[in-house]
């Protein structure tokens, strides 16, 4: 279905195409239309003539139109219309191409006169902004070179690709490529004439005397050529007549090449540049879509334009509003334009302008003002800050780890204990084992030294919150001991003086009453 606004108000839906729907808010569609215009950020436009009827170029199929003037002015040619001379089969007869000939001075001379329209300048605007990827005009006046866009048709990739090879050995550095004109005309320009036989360019002021006369001048490159042939000798192959630079009907474009490519990469997108993405948004205006090559243009702009859409089950009518078609009627048959727009703004190409320029200085006026605020501020709060001296950072340091003791083994604790003396003095029935005090320091001879051992002074034991208490006549096992407790033996005998020479074994006195066995050292006497 296709949306029907009209910058007339109250203006009744038309009946044809069946496929129209009429809004029941009309400015505020409109509004919104323009909205999506403007947020949009890689436009195509494709633009007829009737874009430049306010600038005095008359257009081809409307009453007043080229094609029926010339019927009117050549009464006696038999011509069913002018679109005759539109065709490449002009040639064929000199009256004809005479009566071409002047046809394409006069539309000259009209086109120099010729100043760009509020349409024009709204694409320079769009260009500026950046909104713009592409226009895409059937018009042959060349007025959006005037109005400031880039203008001509872009060299064909291989033989761009031919150029550099052929100067690549007298150049160091590459030619760089050239890059796309903004504006690319489908049907030719005006500004120029070419050889039919060796193609040639040439500007077509400087045969305009005799184009208004009714006679194609003689190609100059061609005469040249032959001039060089007579004079070595070698046959004449003939000189080329020059003819303006347009697109007639049936008859291929002298450079569709690359206009073809331009087209493929602004539909698919490319690597680098604004289209890299290809074109997001599709406005066709002032032409009634009757050349087969524009009309496929339009379908694959606007099945493109639709699949890029950021969300397609959002209702926001911005987002669904990616091809508009902008003129007074809706192109003939319509069933063939079904589905193919989302919009028909049905209107005068200049009114729309108006509106859409703007809107356009309002959006432009409202960012500059913006980025002022923003630079405001940003001096504010320079001037406000006070400089701090950046503090300068520590090393950090990484966490130490204790060194590991080693590991005491039975082994070597038997091995330390033949070295090792040990006095202990009777103590009574409840006597409580501490641990070893960390004052301990090793001397020489690996002789331990051990303060006295401390002794409650009262019968009662320690509170059991400091110190572990160990009932009576428990075995319990001296933390200094090297070797498991012994079973209980009977008293042992008083001293002597044993008669070994090597290893005397000292014994503490024992208590009878006491169930604690204190192991002596043994030591080495010398």
């Amino acid at each position: 279905m296709t949306l029907f606004l009209s910058l007339d108000v109250g203006a009744p839906l038309p009946s044809s195409p069946p496929f129209l729907v009429e809004s029941s808010a009309p400015n505020v569609q409109l509004a919104s239309t323009i909205k999506a215009i403007l947020k949009a950020r890689r436009i195509v436009v494709i633009t007829g003539a009737g874009i430049s009827v306010q600038a005095g170029i008359p257009d081809f199929r409307s009453p007043e139109g080229l094609f029926q003037s010339l019927k009117r002015d050549h009464p006696r040619d038999v011509l069913a219309s002018g679109k005759d001379l539109f065709d490449a089969s002009v040639f064929k007869s000199e009256h004809t191409t005479s009566m071409f000939c002047q046809m394409i001075t006069r539309l000259s001379e009209l086109s120099k006169a010729a100043q760009p329209t509020p349409f024009h300048r709204l694409l320079r605007s769009l260009d500026n902004s950046g909104k713009l990827l592409r226009v895409y005009t059937q018009n042959i006046d060349a007025l959006e070179s005037k109005a400031g866009l880039s203008f001509g048709v872009p060299g064909f990739e291989e033989r761009r690709a031919k150029t550099s090879l052929k100067h690549a050995e007298d150049s160091r550095l590459p030619t760089p490529p050239s890059e796309t004109p903004r504006c690319i005309p489908l049907h030719g320009t005006l500004q120029n004439v070419h050889c039919q036989i060796c193609n040639h360019s040439f500007p077509f002021d400087d045969h305009m005397p005799s184009f208004s006369a009714g006679l194609p001048p003689q190609c100059p490159e061609c005469t040249a050529v032959e001039r060089t042939r007579g004079l070595v000798g070698k046959r004449i192959r003939g000189v080329g007549k020059l003819r303006p630079s347009v697109v007639l009907y049936n008859e291929a474009h002298k450079d569709g090449e690359g206009v073809g490519e331009a087209v493929s990469r602004d539909i698919i997108g490319s690597s680098k540049g604004r289209g890299r993405s290809g074109a997001d948004l599709l406005l066709v205006v002032g032409t009634s879509l009757r050349v087969p090559g524009t009309k496929r243009m339009v379908r694959e702009f606007s099945k493109a334009t639709k699949s890029r859409k950021a969300n397609p089950d959002s209702p926001d009518e911005e987002s669904a509003c990616k091809a508009i078609y902008l003129n007074l009627d809706f192109p003939v048959p319509t069933r063939d334009w079904e589905g193919v727009f989302d919009t028909w703004i049905q209107g005068d190409a200049q009114e729309f302008a108006e509106l859409l320029q703007a809107e356009l200085d309002k959006e432009t006026r409202t960012k500059a003002a913006a980025r002022e605020r923003k630079r405001k501020r940003e001096e504010n709060q320079a001037n406000s800050e006070v400089p701090k001296t950046p503090k300068k950072k520590l090393p950090k340091q990484q966490p130490t780890t204790p060194p590991k003791r080693p590991k005491e083994t039975p082994a070597k604790l038997a091995a330390t204990a033949k070295h090792v003396h040990l006095s202990l003095s009777p103590e009574s029935y409840s006597r409580t084992v501490f641990p070893p005090s960390p004052e301990y320091t090793p001397i020489k001879n690996n002789v331990i030294r051990i303060p006295p051992r401390m002794i409650s002074p009262s019968p009662s034991p320690p509170p059991s919150s400091l110190f572990p208490v160990t009932p009576s006549k428990t075995k319990v096992r001296s933390f200094f001991a090297l070797t498991p407790p012994t079973p209980e033996s009977p008293p042992r005998r008083p001293w002597t003086p044993s008669p070994s020479p090597l290893i005397n074994v000292v014994d503490d006195e024992h208590d009878s009453d006491s169930s604690v066995s204190r192991l002596s050292a043994r030591t080495r006497l010398s």
